[in-house]
């Protein structure tokens, strides 16, 4: 396996306008997409529980041990920033369409990457990017990639930052990471993502554990358990099995709406994403609808102590809690060249 990094240090202004979302992680025109929501969770993992995935670190042939003392501190999950994605995105996508893996611009342009970024991006303070080729899974791209380089892990690990755009275009993966201004306020949970094979993570990012975390699919909520980091800063899971639907049935019905209900203790309480549902199924290739089914709303109209039987009947616990899958991590060992390049700039406001 070959890795490479480079850190890049420049200065400069911020100069575009932005791009607007309807409520903390609602998706505008079907983006992030999932594999952009998993790299974020994976990202935040790191961030609250670097000294849990020693044996993806060890596989890959760095050690916690290695890290420097700061990174080696939990740090708060990272909030996604939805022009930060669309440039991470649109630099992934250019790195993938003219076979090219650098930070400059693959459109022609050369362009740096604090330039590009600013196309889209208008606050000013640090920025940084990693860029990553040649693996799709975004945890084996954060942990045994990026956190066993140095500038890679110094951008994930900087308490410098409070936001990030996670752009994937094929075995593309892009950061980009900045200290901007949260304007759609600070709710503890930052990410929440179905892996595609029935498991759920969310992050929580508060001074104390959720009252509640739990997973509403098809209005049915189920606790969210602890997998990675403290309770009140750490990576929640939950895994579930769909029933099979009863005779024919049409495709609909093959279609979970779901969302993450929270509640801090401080009595703040809200959702992930704050408005809509992210899909799951058979959906027609739709992955998120504007409604939110309200707990207990399957239900509603059974007595409470036949609850439990008819949300079995619906839905299969399979298992709770996740863990370090060690260094062999499948077909990952196929692949011919993982790259890595980190960058990383600060930009301040002109007088």
């Amino acid at each position: 396996m070959e890795l490479v990094s480079l850190a890049l240090f420049l200065t400069g202004p911020a100069l575009a306008e932005g791009l607007g979302g309807a409520g903390y992680g609602v998706p505008v025109d079907g983006f992030p997409t999932q594999a952009e929501r998993q790299l974020l969770l994976w990202t935040n993992a790191a961030r609250v529980a670097p000294e849990e995935f020693e044996n993806e670190y060890q596989g890959a042939g760095c050690s916690y041990d290695d890290f420097e003392p700061g990174e080696q501190s939990p740090k708060a999950p990272l909030y996604i920033d939805l022009d930060l994605t669309e440039v991470s995105r649109w630099h992934s996508e250019q790195m993938e369409q003219n076979d090219c893996f650098q930070h400059e611009s693959c459109d022609g342009s050369n362009e740096d990457f604090g330039t590009r970024v600013a196309r889209y991006y208008t606050e000013t303070g640090y920025i940084g990017e990693n860029i990553a080729m040649g693996v799709a899974d975004a945890r084996y791209a954060v942990m045994s990639m990026w956190m066993c380089s140095s500038g890679h892990r110094a951008n994930i690990q900087s308490a410098d930052y409070n936001e990030m755009g996670p752009g994937v275009s094929g075995v593309y993966l892009t950061q980009d990471f900045a200290a901007g201004t949260l304007g759609e306020g600070t709710p503890p949970v930052r990410m929440a993502v179905d892996d595609g094979s029935g498991t759920w993570r969310a992050d929580w990012g508060d001074t104390d554990a959720p009252v509640t975390l739990e997973l509403v699919i098809d209005g049915v909520e189920a606790d969210m358990v602890l997998a990675f980091g403290a309770p009140e800063l750490g990576i929640y899971s939950l895994a579930i099995e769909a029933a099979e639907p009863a005779g024919e049935t049409d495709a609909a019905e093959g279609c979970r709406g779901w969302y993450v209900y929270w509640e801090t203790a401080a009595g703040a309480t809200g959702t992930f994403p704050e408005e809509g549902s992210w899909l799951v199924g058979d959906c027609d290739g739709e992955d998120w609808e504007p409604l939110q089914a309200p707990k207990g709303g399957l239900f509603g109209d059974i007595p409470e102590e036949d609850l439990e039987g008819a949300m079995m009947d619906d839905l299969a616990l399979v298992g709770c809690a996740a863990a370090p899958i060690g260094p062999a991590h499948g077909a990952f060992g196929a692949v011919g060249v993982l790259v890595a390049l980190a960058g990383l700039r600060r930009r301040r406001t002109e007088a």
